[in-house]
């Protein structure tokens, strides 16, 4: 072992400072976004999950804002809806999994929330009211200001607060 010192300790130096010299091209979060995104979906990247290490960089930067779906856009419900065949299939086509319900006109009046597996025990040939199966769920809503960071509110999730 005392023999390879000599030999060893020199290259051990060299790689350190090589590998430090490498790494430092990394040294900030936006330098290796833009690397990121100049790399595109290349290699072993796929565009997914490229896009998933951009947001996960992207983190600590972003607001609630940022990433929102305009009421405008949402899939929602009326409060008075009834869940028949034609309801719980637009439900179902829509790809959503959590979908508002609002009362009134009103779309920004949002009081309840459905979530689509509360709908494994409806019958669409019972007609039920949508009112009926968001009363006996009661899922809460939780509001959050548009000037949230978005790495808040993940640990809020995280500690089961939102």
């Amino acid at each position: 072992m005392l023999a390879a010192f000599p030999l060893c300790y020199p290259l051990s130096r060299l790689l350190d400072w090589a590998l430090r010299q490498e790494l430092s091209v990394f040294s900030t979060r936006e330098r290796l976004l833009e690397t990121l995104r100049a790399a595109g979906p290349h290699g072993d990247l796929v565009r997914e999950e490229l896009a998933m290490v951009q947001g996960a960089l992207e983190l600590r930067t972003k607001v609630v804002e940022d990433v929102l779906t305009p009421l405008a856009d949402c899939f929602m419900l009326r409060s008075d809806a009834v869940l028949d065949f034609a309801t719980v299939s637009e439900i179902l086509r829509s790809g959503y999994t959590r979908i508002p319900v609002y009362e009134g006109d009103r779309r920004d009046n949002i009081v309840d929330l459905l979530f689509v597996k509360d709908l494994a025990f409806v019958d669409p040939d019972d007609c039920t009211p949508l009112q009926t199966v968001t009363r006996f769920y009661r899922r809460p809503l939780h509001c959050v200001f548009n000037d949230t960071r978005l790495d808040t509110l993940l640990e809020e999730f995280k500690k089961g607060e939102a």
